[in-house]
């Protein structure tokens, strides 16, 4: 789970319920209904299947340098957080931990190249946000230094906090796609966002969760997304 910023031992607590607070409490805050109830559920839908779409969100982005750049520091911490996990965790030592224990093939014979390929799309999205920003007359946003603490030495800890990752990323660009100034950004930045949206289906699969809980997934602003990433950054200061 997430660790909680107002705990003093935090570092040693573990992830599970945190994520699910974190990411509920998103959902809930912002489970409003848009355009007067138009993308509400069927009224004989059963509450426990559909959720309510959420409302536009406030823009806290200047520009749209400023959307990618934001989007490429979330790249980076992704991709940092598969490339440490997957050098720490081995293939056995993934595929023997609880949180696979019961899966068998063909999960436990593919899900450590799984996870390099979701490593690797990070890392593809990470270099070709910062190439568009480039294109733009922008300035890249430098990749800040993480600390994953031992999210990326115990295999559990890693999954449980992957999913957090990604659900979080998910919801992170349907907060900030709407406010995309420039239309031809904005098919690329859709690709990205359902490319993260089937990492975090297949990571809850391997945590034995619904790899699509809702019917509506949260949008987050800038603000809440740099306060979860903002755990694992390492201050400069």
């Amino acid at each position: 789970m997430l660790p909680d910023d107002n705990d003093p031992d935090r570092s040693t607590q573990p992830l599970y319920n945190t994520r699910r607070q974190v990411l509920a409490g998103s959902a809930g805050a912002l489970g409003v209904l848009a355009l007067g109830g138009a993308f509400a559920a069927p009224a004989a839908a059963d509450d426990d299947e559909y959720d309510e779409a959420p409302e536009m969100i406030e823009n806290e982005f200047e520009d749209d340098i400023e959307i990618l750049n934001f989007a490429r520091t979330l790249e980076a911490l992704e991709f940092r957080f598969y490339e440490q996990g997957l050098d720490n965790i081995s293939e056995d030592e993934l595929t023997d931990s609880d949180v696979l224990s019961d899966f068998g093939d063909p999960i436990t014979d593919n899900v450590y190249d799984y996870l390099g390929t979701i490593r690797d799309h990070e890392e593809i999205h990470f270099e070709v946000l910062g190439a568009v920003v480039e294109e733009l007359d922008g300035d890249p946003v430098d990749e800040p230094e993480f600390d994953f603490g031992s999210t990326v030495e115990e295999p559990d800890e890693f999954i449980a906090t992957a999913i957090a990752l990604e659900d979080t990323g998910v919801s992170a660009y349907a907060g900030a796609a709407p406010f995309i100034e420039n239309e031809d950004l904005v098919p690329p930045a859709l690709s990205i966002h359902s490319v993260e949206a089937r990492h975090a289906s297949f990571l809850r699969v391997l945590d034995q969760e619904a790899p699509f809980p809702a019917a509506f997934d949260p949008a987050l602003s800038k603000s809440d997304v740099l306060d979860i990433a903002s755990q694992f950054i390492v201050d400069e200061d």
